[in-house]
């Protein structure tokens, strides 16, 4: 806003001489009271400004203080949540220690299982995330008729990680090889996959088709399976392993999992009441597990790699006429609309025509869990296979 000078006018007027006069003298009057109202006020602004100097230098360290109150409760926050971290994971290790053998296939161990005996050797693969133990009761009854090996991929279960490499199915199938090689597990096999573990037995039977007499996919991923949407889901997943492998360095994973408050293990932890008691009391071995950083690290790299190991999987176009049983699920979650029921269906039966001699059963009673709901069935089909060659 614009304010008019109050003598603008003065140069369009006549102004005689005693006016100027008066004028000029109430003009240096005025700037002398001025100049002494000024004087003083500035004298009371040096001893305000003073007091207010004073104040800002004891909020600053004021402020200083809290800071450095807040780093130090931080660090030592951190100190007892690495300490308690350490402490915990030497008694789980204790506590749950491995059922099977440590292999080192080089610079990392591989946790490896094996029981009954007879040929041909039944080596199984678990699903996504998920160890050996996973399979329940289902390698206890097939070591009833013949040979059966489980093991962890690295960074799951009680195996080391091997965070070098990619987590792609290519890479699960090299260390698989290693490890059959390091235990002396000789040929003939018949491959047992669940859900991912379904894809990486399909590609190792593949590439060593002199080695394996059987295959059995268990609701076996299909690489066609991720629709745009799930992908854009993954890559949210991924952010949220990257903070729980960062939270359990610091035994915030473990701590919130003791108190019950971990989403994840509640969920899994009430699923499992209604399998045997047996496969309940795997439930704590499972969950300190999942306190390792190199789980959540691991099960990032699997998920971020999974497209890669889909792109793997397409060139198997054919294992010949390997004998190939592919189990599906046949009971439907009520939060599970039909249309994805009928897409993964013909997923399913879109893994027959990898073989000429294939058959696919549909298990009933089942969800995507056919190991744990009707581990019966697993245990009948792979001895059908061993029976057949």
């Amino acid at each position: 806003m614009l304010v008019r000078y109050p003598f603008s006018d003065l140069s369009n007027s006549k102004v005689r001489p005693a006016v100027v006069v008066s004028s000029l003298r109430i003009f240096w009057l005025r700037l002398a009271f001025d100049r002494r109202i000024f004087h003083h006020l500035s004298c009371k602004g040096s001893f305000a400004g003073s007091k207010s100097h004073t104040s800002t230098n004891s909020a600053v360290v004021m402020i200083n203080n809290l800071i450095a109150l807040a780093l130090s409760i931080t660090i030592i926050g951190l100190v007892m949540g690495i300490v308690y971290q350490t402490v915990s994971r030497a008694a789980d290790q204790r506590q749950y220690p491995p059922s099977g053998q440590l292999i080192d296939i080089g610079g990392f161990r591989l946790h490896f299982n094996c029981a009954g005996q007879g040929t041909p050797t039944v080596v199984m693969d678990a699903g996504g995330g998920a160890p050996s133990i996973s399979w329940g009761l289902v390698p206890s009854e097939i070591a009833k008729f013949t040979r059966v090996c489980t093991y962890d991929r690295a960074g799951f279960g009680w195996s080391e990680p091997n965070l070098k490499a990619p987590r792609s199915s290519q890479q699960s199938v090299d260390e698989l090889h290693k490890l059959l090689t390091k235990a002396k597990i000789e040929p003939p096999y018949i491959l047992v996959g669940h859900s991912l573990g379904g894809a990486n037995m399909r590609l190792y039977a593949s590439q060593h088709p002199e080695d394996v007499v059987g295959l059995v996919l268990v609701d076996s991923v299909h690489e066609d399976q991720v629709t745009s949407e799930q992908w854009k889901h993954i890559g949210r997943e991924l952010w949220f392993y990257q903070a729980l492998r960062i939270a359990s360095r610091i035994g915030l994973v473990r701590l919130i999992g003791e108190t019950n408050l971990l989403p994840i293990l509640e969920d899994l932890k009430k699923d499992l009441q209604k399998y045997p008691l047996v496969v309940q009391a795997l439930f704590d071995t499972f969950k300190s597990h999942c306190y390792c950083p190199h789980y959540w690290a691991t099960l990032s790299s699997e998920r971020a790699n999974i497209r890669k190991s889909f792109e793997q999987l397409r060139e198997v176009t054919s294992l010949d006429d390997l004998p190939l049983i592919i189990l599906s699920q046949g009971s439907k979650a009520p939060e599970v609309s039909d249309e994805r029921v009928q897409r993964w269906a013909k997923l399913q039966e879109d893994l027959t025509r990898i073989s000429l001699d294939s058959k696919r059963i549909v298990a009933e009673k089942s969800g995507h869990l056919i190991p744990l709901d009707q581990p019966e069935l697993v245990v009948d089909v792979v001895k059908q296979l061993v029976e057949k060659v």
